[in-house]
């Protein structure tokens, strides 16, 4: 069983979890994060609708491997995966797009006072009550700065919802639920309002070095460097001397400052030089220590499910978009997401 995500070896990111091991990451319609266990054995969820998690009510399942017990400890000889737990959490890709490139939701992220969505994927269906929350906490451009943490609340699907879970299930037919207030599914979708403002942080994105030496009183800074540096828009900091100052033109080999920001002593050659963009953006972060709270149980017992984000297979699960985020692959999502 080892290809279908249970091993006689620990589970963890690189493996992909007690999931199926050979689905990639680079679709939203082949993604394992679609991908579960339930009574018929391992199912892969095809959506038919961009919206993918258990606020849809449009999709078909795949049985991609009917086996007895997948979802419970162990049934019939077979090893089981026990109770559910999380095996991704991510923001969903604000575009929506169907195939997953660097540029998804990183590149483009979030505006202010905007609904947004975190998906917290489980490694069976489960049954997630309206109401449950994670936390999001925000930072400025440069990662520092906290501010006010976001609560993303999981809501409920009005639809007709199906499982196969329960006693139909067992005479091969799914029940249907008319009136279950949240979402019956592996993907589970939290809500979350993005905040009114974003926060301002000065970010470098230049280190260089005096080259010339610069008097006391002037307003011309010979550097070693000017690659990205932009007249109205970039800061200057010099040693100790000067600190993000506006470049108010930009020379061949040189940058000038206002008279008013006129350089306090000589400056000699060699001396660290920094410039800066001053940026205005929140960057909003999964509480990845908390997990989720709220009553979420196993679709094959009706248990509670793993609530933490860590616990279950000993390391974070954190999934990203190619070229954002800190974690390896290609995901259905991002780790940060930033409101501009």
């Amino acid at each position: 069983m080892a290809l279908w995500g249970i091993s006689t070896n620990s589970e963890n990111a690189a493996n992909n979890y007690a999931i199926p091991k050979f689905q990639l990451e680079t679709d939203r319609n082949t993604s394992p994060w679609n991908t579960f266990a339930d009574v018929r054995g391992w199912i892969q969820r095809r959506y038919k609708t961009t919206v993918n998690s258990g606020i849809s009510t449009r999709y078909f399942d795949e049985v991609l491997v009917p086996v007895t017990g997948i979802n419970t400890t162990n049934t019939g000889g077979t090893t089981g995966i026990g109770t559910a737990g999380p095996v991704a959490v991510f923001f969903e890709d604000p575009n929506q797009a169907s195939s997953i490139s660097v540029g998804g939701g990183a590149t483009t992220g979030i505006a202010t006072n905007t609904t947004g969505y975190v998906h917290v994927v489980f490694n069976e269906l489960v049954f997630a009550g309206a109401g449950s929350t994670v936390l999001i906490r925000t930072f400025d451009a440069n990662d520092a700065n906290e501010s006010t943490a976001i609560v993303g609340t999981a809501v409920s699907n009005t639809g007709t919802q199906y499982a196969w879970a329960g006693p139909a299930a067992d005479h091969g037919s799914p029940n249907v639920y008319t009136n279950f207030n949240g979402q019956i599914t592996n993907r589970v979708e939290f809500a979350f309002t993005s905040p009114s403002s974003v926060l301002a942080a000065n970010v470098n994105f230049l280190s260089t070095t005096i080259n010339s030496t610069v008097s006391a009183g002037s307003t011309v800074i010979y550097v070693a460097s000017l690659t990205g540096v932009t007249a109205g828009i970039s800061s200057i900091t010099v040693g100790t001397a000067i600190t993000t100052r506006t470049v108010v033109a930009v020379g061949d080999t040189f940058v000038t400052i206002g008279s008013a920001s006129t350089v306090p002593s000589v400056i000699g050659i060699t001396t660290a030089v920094t410039f800066s963009t001053r940026t205005n953006a929140t960057k909003l972060k999964i509480d990845v220590s908390r997990g989720f709270v709220g009553v979420i149980t196993d679709g094959s017992n009706g248990v509670g499910v793993i609530s933490s984000f860590t616990s279950q297979f000993g390391d974070v699960i954190l999934r990203n978009v190619a070229g954002a985020g800190t974690t390896s692959g290609v995901g259905l999502g991002t780790t940060t997401l930033t409101v501009r």
